[in-house]
């Protein structure tokens, strides 16, 4: 039987206290974590590593989220995205971050929607960007 694979997620918070109990939580149901409170960083890590998941606040203290996610959708492989945000997400949030390249938004303080989120990502291939010549 082959072993299940193990989903490589980027959480991207300026709050530490959230980016701790999602690394806690997501390990325990078998994800590998890395963890940054900066927009920046994260492009960084994203440009050098493979991620799955990407799950990010709506609100980074130096990049606009959708700039941020502008950024993300330029590079050539995509990771799934899962955007957070402090209120309950609108319809209109949802159209605005999937115009982005975001597959879900969630409560950002209700930890079982955000894992719920990232569980439903199917990773058993990586979102490629092709171009259509």
């Amino acid at each position: 039987m082959e072993a299940k694979q193990r989903k490589k997620v980027l959480i991207v918070d300026n709050n530490e206290g959230v980016r701790g109990t999602l690394q806690s939580v997501l390990g325990r149901v078998g994800s590998d974590t890395r963890t940054t409170w900066s927009g920046h960083e994260a492009l960084e890590l994203l440009a050098s590593e493979e991620f799955d998941v990407l799950v990010v606040d709506d609100y980074l203290p130096d990049l606009h989220c959708s700039e941020f996610l502008n950024l993300v959708g330029k590079l050539p492989v995509q990771p799934w995205i899962v955007v957070m945000q402090a209120s309950m997400p609108t319809t209109k949030d949802f159209l605005r971050y999937a115009s982005l390249g975001a597959f879900s938004v969630v409560r950002k303080h209700h930890i079982a929607e955000v894992c719920k989120a990232v569980s439903s990502c199917c990773v058993d291939e990586p979102l490629v960007k092709t171009s259509i010549n």
